[in-house]
């Protein structure tokens, strides 16, 4: 039977990429050894495969509509963060991104087709590690909606409902930073409340709270400046109904800003 076969949340800082982060990548090294086991475990279901969706809180995001992108090839580089190489290029899967769309507006889901072919950080940065060791599917990418976790997460029982009517299986990746607030030198300056944000989340993924994620405190989610909750949601829909064995394999904020990888294997 098709359908989801393996999902994960793991972070978008360009700096841990070795050509940008440099000496650097040393401070989230915690980080760095679990995007490393990420794709390990996604390397074993590879053979299972057909497809990569991920999640992305970057790139073409929506007001009201789920954008997702229909394109045939992708490409990206770090040029943005100070070098031009690598360029990671990838297929897509246009067929399964169409009928997506299709069976969305079925349920009244909203959804919009994009055609934009250069990929943003938030899909690049969890992408490298797969890629570096040999993962050569296509993709999927899908940027969030500034719209509530709850029609979020229905778009995610919509995405694994696609991939079993049209016979793919797929793996789904939602690309998260946590509080952005951690430090008083972080991105989006000092709270805090962001270490909380942080330390529930985490919890709440451990214990697969669903319910506990999707009704989060909007407040405190605000204050935190997070970019997680949108990507989960979708994530978690996809998943809803199958067993499922989740691992958080780490968590840190080495800049300011929380990094958590974790790992959803389909059972």
């Amino acid at each position: 039977m098709a359908g989801v076969v393996f999902g994960a949340i793991a972070p978008h800082p360009p700096i841990l990429i070795p050509e940008v982060g440099g000496k650097r990548i040393r401070e989230a090294e915690k980080s760095k050894k679990a995007l490393e086991e990420f794709a390990r475990r996604l390397k074993a279901k590879s053979d299972a495969i057909d497809t990569i969706v991920v999640i992305t809180p970057h790139g073409e995001v929506g007001q009201a509509a789920v954008p997702i992108y229909t394109g045939h090839v992708f490409e990206g580089h770090f040029g943005a963060f100070g070098v031009s190489k690598p360029v990671l290029k990838f297929k897509g899967d246009p067929d399964f991104g169409h009928h997506i769309v299709k069976e969305a507006r079925k349920v009244n889901v909203n959804v919009a087709q994009i055609t934009e072919t250069f990929l943003d950080h938030g899909v690049l940065v969890p992408m490298y590690y797969p890629n570096a060791l040999g993962v050569k599917k296509p993709i999927l990418p899908v940027a969030i909606a500034f719209i509530p976790l709850k029609e979020l997460f229905n778009f995610g029982k919509v995405l694994a409902k696609a991939a079993e009517s049209l016979g793919r299986n797929i793996a789904v990746i939602a690309s998260s930073d946590m509080s952005h607030r951690l430090t008083p030198d972080a991105p989006a300056g000092y709270d805090p409340k962001g270490k909380v944000f942080d330390e529930t989340l985490v919890k709440l993924v451990e214990n697969m709270d669903v319910e506990g994620i999707l009704n989060f405190d909007p407040v405190l989610a605000e204050v935190a400046g997070q970019d997680a909750l949108w990507s989960i949601a979708v994530l978690l829909g996809a998943l809803d109904g199958l067993k499922v064995k989740h691992e958080v394999l780490s968590y840190e904020g080495p800049f300011g800003v929380g990094y958590m990888i974790a790992t959803f294997e389909v059972e």
